[in-house]
């Protein structure tokens, strides 16, 4: 759980990280689930969450997997190698919990490439109340098993469960 204080320090965090393009909403999807912290003199200077969704894969079942959250490091720490390792931390701890993770980003993919996650290259879907709608080919969308031998076909159509904010 976290406190009041470190909430105020992820807000910061995220401002630094990410100016404008982090809103409300994205700040309450990513307070669920596993965290990691880095922290330089007591201030943060790098986080990730890892929040519980449910997603089915191709005609699946529906399954609980993570969907990391609001990966950041402050620009002063950049390019040191802490979001690195709180990504490997991160993948840790959701391997105890979650078979799959997933996430979307817009930038980094090469950077999570490098950590072992795959390029989703099927289409994605939103299910809402009035049935699925079509995400598209979500160039950003990324998955990696976390039990060893688990494989996810990349190819397939993915859906996720709507939510306030961005679906994905």
């Amino acid at each position: 759980m976290l406190d009041a204080e470190i909430r105020l320090e992820l807000r910061q965090l995220w401002h630094a990280a990410y100016g404008d393009r982090f809103s409300d909403e994205d700040a309450r999807h990513a307070f669920g689930g596993v965290h990691v912290l880095a922290i330089e003199n007591d201030v943060v200077v790098g986080h990730a969450s890892g929040i519980p969704r449910s997603i089915q894969f191709g005609d699946g079942d529906w399954q609980a997997i993570a969907y990391v959250e609001a990966v950041a490091v402050h620009p002063d720490f950049q390019r040191q190698g802490i979001g690195t390792a709180v990504m490997q931390v991160l993948q840790t701890e959701m391997s105890q919990t979650w078979p799959i993770a997933m996430l979307s980003t817009g930038r980094a993919t090469s950077f999570y490439e490098t950590l072992g996650w795959q390029r989703w290259v099927g289409t994605s879907y939103t299910h809402t109340q009035d049935g699925p709608v079509s995400e598209g080919e979500h160039g950003g969308l990324m998955v990696m098993p976390l039990q060893q031998g688990l494989k996810v076909d990349v190819r397939q159509t993915v859906n996720c469960e709507t939510r306030p904010g961005d679906a994905w």
